[in-house]
C-alpha cells in the first residue's frame, strides 16, 4: 500500500503558491505546475495550460463557465443547514466520514460547495474542488480551494488518500441522458485516477426509488428539451453507478450503506427552496453511500 503521510500542519502553513506546486497538477497533461505571482503555468513545454490565483482560489478551469450554483449557493446553504436536511443527508454521514480523517491524509472533496456540511479535524489536508467560483471562494472549511471540474481534476495520479463527493453526481448533466452517463463515468474515472493504491472513493448520493427511476428514464430528455439548463439534476441508481465505476476500474470493491430519516420528518425536497417542506414518506429517494476501495 502506497501511503505517503503528509505533514498537514506544515503544508497548511505554507504559502498558497507552494501548496499549489506541491499538491496540484496540470488538468490537461498532469505535469507539475509553476506559480509566479498570480499566474499558474504548466511546466510541460508542449501543453500551454495556464491558470491563475484569484481571491485565494487556484483557478484551474474557464472562469467564463456559468454554474447553476453561482447565484444560488447562499440559499442552498441555508437549506442544507435545516434540521430536516441534516437528519436525512448529513448527520449520520458526518459520523461515518470522521473515520476517514486520518492524520497526514490528503482528502479531495469534489463539489465541496460554499461550506463543508461536516465537522473536520486538523488531522488531514482537505482540497476542495468546485465548479462554481462563487461557491468555492466562500468556502473557508477546506485547506486549498480549487475552481475546477470533476472531469479534469487538477491532481497528480495516485496523489490523494480519499475522494469525497457529497450529493454532487446528480448535478453532472448534459443535454441528454446519454451525455449524463458519459459525464458521470468521466468523473468516476478521475476519482479512481487520483486515489492512491489502498485508498477509497466515497460517493454520497440520493438514489431514486424504482417508480421515479423508470419515469426519469422515460421523460428526462423531453424535460431537458423544455426546461433547458433549469433542469440541472439526473438521479442514478446505485447499481448503475457501480457498473460505471467497474467499467473504468474493474478491481474496485464496493461497500454500500443506506441512510434514512423518520418517515414523518419534514424537509425541502428542492434544497434551493428551503421554505417548501415535504414529509419524508413523500420523497421518492434514499440517501446512500457508495464506498469503493481501490
Amino acid at each position: 500500500m502506497d501511503r505517503h503521510v503528509l505533514d498537514a500542519t506544515a503544508v497548511r502553513a505554507a504559502p498558497l503558491d507552494a501548496q499549489i506546486e506541491r499538491l496540484l497538477a496540470c488538468p490537461r497533461c498532469r505535469s507539475p505546475l509553476s506559480v509566479q505571482a498570480t499566474e499558474i503555468e504548466c511546466t510541460s513545454p508542449t501543453c500551454g495550460f495556464g491558470g491563475l490565483v484569484a481571491q485565494d482560489v487556484a483557478v484551474m478551469d474557464d472562469r467564463s463557465k456559468i454554474s447553476f450554483f453561482d447565484d444560488k449557493h447562499e440559499v442552498m446553504q441555508r437549506g442544507n443547514e435545516g434540521e430536516g436536511v441534516r437528519c436525512l443527508c448529513y448527520d449520520r454521514q458526518e459520523e461515518l466520514l470522521a473515520g476517514y480523517f486520518r492524520p497526514g491524509s490528503v482528502i479531495v472533496d469534489v463539489g465541496c460547495g460554499p461550506a463543508l456540511p461536516y465537522q473536520r479535524t486538523p488531522d488531514p489536508f482537505i482540497i476542495g474542488v468546485e465548479p462554481s467560483f462563487d461557491s468555492i471562494r466562500a468556502n473557508t472549511g477546506v485547506d486549498l480551494r480549487v475552481y475546477g471540474t470533476a472531469l479534469a481534476l487538477p491532481l497528480p495520479d495516485r496523489s490523494v488518500d480519499t475522494v469525497v463527493c457529497l450529493y454532487s453526481i446528480h448535478h453532472m448533466v448534459g443535454a441528454t441522458r446519454r451525455a449524463n452517463l458519459s459525464l458521470v463515468q468521466g468523473a468516476l474515472r478521475e476519482f479512481g485516477r487520483v486515489v492512491k493504491p489502498g485508498g477509497e472513493v466515497l460517493v454520497f448520493e440520493i438514489e431514486p426509488w424504482a417508480p421515479f427511476w423508470l419515469a426519469e428514464k422515460m421523460a428526462w430528455n423531453s424535460a431537458r428539451n423544455v426546461l433547458g439548463r433549469k433542469l440541472d439534476m439526473h438521479f442514478w441508481s446505485a447499481d448503475v453507478l457501480d457498473r460505471l465505476m467497474h467499467a473504468v476500474w474493474p478491481h474496485a470493491r464496493l461497500r454500500r450503506q443506506n441512510f434514512n430519516a423518520p418517515w414523518l420528518s419534514t424537509f425541502p425536497p428542492v434544497f434551493s427552496m428551503p421554505w417548501l417542506k415535504w414529509p419524508r414518506f413523500l420523497y421518492p429517494f434514499s440517501p446512500v453511500l457508495l464506498d469503493w476501495q481501490l
